[in-house]
């Protein structure tokens, strides 16, 4: 998996609880960062789709945040090579915000995208790139320490083709 895909699918590779989700909302109204503390940390991350021609050990992801005035951001380091930077900027509603991945060189990935959070639902929705090609990817949170994340990308917006998919486990 390399960085681009890890970059487009989420982040946040899912940058990324025993009633943990439902704290984290209660104590977003608060701090509209605390959904997105969760990323924090190590992760293994298993890609299942495509399936790999021969079996493969879990990619490992480290993901350092901090909030920076306004700005949120996770710096990931995918299997100890430093990866893109994922900045988040809160809007309306609360669970909505800007993302701007901005890649080791300094280039930012493409124009802005959102992430909506609904609940264990989270959507990343990239800007349709200069052919019309939309990117998404959605996780679902299983408690604070798994992710399941599928990728997809459309020419509509409307019809979408997984182009991966897999499942994030936080290290302990």
């Amino acid at each position: 998996m390399n960085i681009t895909m890890i970059a487009r699918r989420s982040l946040l590779i899912g940058l990324i609880g025993s009633a943990s989700l439902v704290t984290v909302r209660a104590t977003s109204t608060t701090d509209v960062y605390a959904p997105l503390r969760l990323y924090e940390g190590a992760w293994q991350v298993t890609q299942t789709t495509p399936a790999p021609k021969k079996p493969r050990k879990p990619d490992r992801v480290i993901n350092d945040c901090a909030q920076i005035g306004r700005y949120f951001a996770c710096q990931q380091t995918v299997n100890g090579k430093h990866g893109p930077l994922v900045v988040f900027i809160p809007d309306s509603p609360p669970g909505h915000y800007h993302t701007q991945i901005v890649l080791p060189n300094g280039a930012a990935l493409g124009p802005p995208g959102t992430l909506t959070i609904a609940g264990e639902h989270w959507t990343y929705l990239g800007t349709p790139d200069a052919k019309g090609v939309r990117y998404r990817t959605i996780n679902v949170f299983n408690g604070r320490d798994r992710i399941h994340f599928i990728s997809a990308r459309s020419v509509d917006g409307k019809s979408w083709t997984v182009t991966m998919a897999g499942n994030e486990r936080r290290e302990r």
